[in-house]
């Protein structure tokens, strides 16, 4: 009998279908298996000579077709047949097989394109924010400022000056920017340094209406020519504002010490941001007041230099005028200090100054007089005595209490600051007043009086007096004795006192003279004004602009600079530590271990 299966088997291995062909004879020995064990009639012995003999190759070869369809190499290898697929047709198997590789290649190809995506997405993010960061820099610095007296950072004070500028304003630094940029974070170089940052936050703070140029003199000497006007030198710092100017040079914007023995140079404490911030009040204020200091009777230097350095960096304009010429009184001037002199003042100068200050009776002009612990002005003191009740004594106050004196000298005092409405915030604290001279208000304290005065730095009753004739020192006599000392008539003891005289004007407005004297002319200096377990500097600064108005300060003390290194806090470490060494590290492993289990799952 003829095997039907033989002619299809012999057209299909022509074809290029052979291995499906196969499998699907292999497919079909089984089942006639299991026709014969069914009870299916064997096939007769004639049929079985006219069925062709296999050739022993095509057996092997057909076996081993037999096998690759049972067991499929590749990636179908070893997968289980779903239920129902034994019967399944080779071809179908294959087709479905294409696509199962198709789809997980669409997949990778998919994960791929979105991871690509992801990166590309994550890097213009990262670009743009870096471009934003920048921008919102320039415009809302934040500075991480790390020195110990935050050298390079303005304070609030200054904030608001700056964020407060709305006139174009040009600051010219003839210096070259690197060398102000790359300067150490030690003594000079630190004032360099500070005055570089602050000027690019000056810039930033502002909004664009301070603009900060540096000028090389030495590169291009034309610069020379240029700005001859203000007859600048290198490191000069000027500011522009219309036609209004203002220059100060980098060596005036410290404090230092000079040492004799080592002909070396200990810079203290900067003055950088006060002196910037009072410069720039300068240039924009509409009003700037003029404060007279009057000349020409061996005037104590040292604490004009100390009043005017203290005036000049809170929008002040001191003015020296020397009243024993035929110099006038300015009648732009709100008040006139007189510094500590030696000579007496003659008739016609108390007259000309009673009559500036009376100023036709409009009142509104003011007079400091600090007084000179060793002179004697009888004239001066009989004006002060007589037209404002207070009265200079021949007493100079020495204190008992070891706790209350600089430097273990009874003369080196510490006053208390009393009730003011100038020095409400100060009002308690404790003021340096080296040799002071007793000062007697005579007036009364009744502000309805049309003249009153008031106390302002007194001393408790561990203070003493001692007549000013006996506590000079002879230099002729080394072995000269203590001078005795004695209880005050009234305590506290008054180093400090101002007189009010007030009237109505003609609109019924109140106007009023005020006329302060003060028992210590060292008070003034710059070396004690700028310590700061004192308020010397807050107290003169004040009452001035207490009793001028001056609605344009610039209350800004000095940065020492003990210390300008990079310094870490325990809090800072711990923060630091945290962010850096866990915090960080962990957010990565994290990140590495999400992408993995995605990644090996595709």
């Amino acid at each position: 009998m003829k095997n039907e299966n033989t002619p299809e088997r012999e057209e299909l291995r022509d074809s290029d279908s052979l291995p499906e062909t196969e499998n699907k004879d292999t497919q079909a020995a089984p089942a006639a298996a299991d026709e014969e064990a069914a009870g299916a009639p064997a096939p007769s012995e004639e049929a079985a000579q006219e069925a062709p003999a296999e050739d022993p190759a095509a057996q092997e070869a057909g076996a081993a077709e037999d096998m690759t369809a049972e067991e499929p190499a590749g990636e179908n290898a070893g997968e289980e047949v779903p239920d129902g697929a034994e019967g399944e047709d080779p071809k179908d198997k294959k087709k479905k097989s294409r696509k199962e590789r198709v789809k997980k290649d669409i997949r990778k190809l998919r994960y791929g394109g979105v991871a690509t995506a992801l990166t590309v997405v994550v890097v213009a993010v990262v670009v743009l924010v870096n471009v934003v960061a920048n921008i919102l820099n320039e415009r809302f610095p934040i500075n991480l400022d790390l020195t110990a007296d935050k050298l390079f950072t303005l304070g609030d004070e200054s904030r608001e000056i700056v964020s407060s500028v709305e006139k174009d304003v040009e600051i010219v630094v003839f210096a070259e920017e690197s060398t102000l940029a790359n300067s150490s974070t030690e003594g000079t170089g630190a004032i360099l340094k500070q005055l570089h940052e602050l000027l690019g936050l000056y810039q930033s703070y502002s909004g664009g209406k301070i603009d900060v140029t540096y000028v090389d003199l030495n590169s291009d000497p034309s610069l020379v020519t240029r700005y001859s006007e203000y007859e600048v030198t290198s490191y000069d710092v000027l500011f522009l504002c219309g036609d209004r100017y203002q220059k100060v040079s980098i060596y005036d914007m410290f404090t230092y010490n000079y040492d004799y023995y080592s002909d070396s140079v200990d810079v203290t404490a900067s003055k950088v941001e006060q002196m910037m911030a009072s410069n720039l009040m300068m240039v924009t204020s509409d009003e700037t007041p003029q404060v007279l200091f009057l000349t020409g009777h061996g005037e104590d230097a040292y604490a004009t230099s100390g009043l005017k350095a203290l005036l000049e960096v809170n929008n002040y304009e001191p003015v020296d005028l020397d009243i024993t010429g035929s110099e006038e009184y300015s009648e732009e001037a709100v008040m006139a200090i007189i510094v500590a002199p030696e000579d007496d003042y003659s008739d016609s100068e108390i007259e000309a100054l009673r009559t500036w200050l009376d100023n036709d009776g409009k009142r509104g002009r003011h007079l400091m007089v600090l007084v000179n612990y060793a002179a004697d002005c009888p004239n001066l003191y009989e004006f002060l005595s007589g037209e404002y009740g207070l009265e200079v004594t021949d007493n100079l106050v020495q204190e008992t209490d070891a706790n209350r004196v600089y430097q273990m000298s009874a003369s080196y005092v510490y006053g208390d600051i009393g009730s003011s409405d100038y020095l409400t915030d100060i009002e308690g604290s404790r003021v340096l007043m080296p040799i002071t001279r007793q000062i007697l208000p005579t007036a009364g304290t009744d502000t309805n009086s049309s003249l009153f005065n008031t106390s302002l730095l007194t001393f408790p009753e561990s203070a003493k007096l001692v007549k000013m004739a006996d506590a000079i020192a002879d230099p002729d006599n080394p072995d000269q004795e203590a001078p005795p000392q004695f209880d005050a008539d009234e305590y506290p003891i008054v180093g400090g006192a101002m007189a009010t005289s007030w009237t109505y004007d003609s609109d019924n407005n109140r106007i009023e003279t005020n006329v302060i004297v003060l028992g210590s002319s060292a008070m003034a200096y710059e070396m004690f004004s700028g310590m700061s377990t004192v308020e010397n500097e807050a107290f003169l600064l004040n009452m001035t602009n207490g009793i001028t108005g001056n609605e344009n300060p610039v209350d800004i003390s000095n940065k020492p600079l003990e210390q300008t290194s990079l310094e870490f806090t325990t809090a800072q470490q711990n923060i630091f530590f945290f962010v850096f060494v866990a915090a960080v590290p962990i957010a990565i492993l994290i990140v590495c271990l999400v992408v993995f289990l995605r990644r090996r799952r595709l």
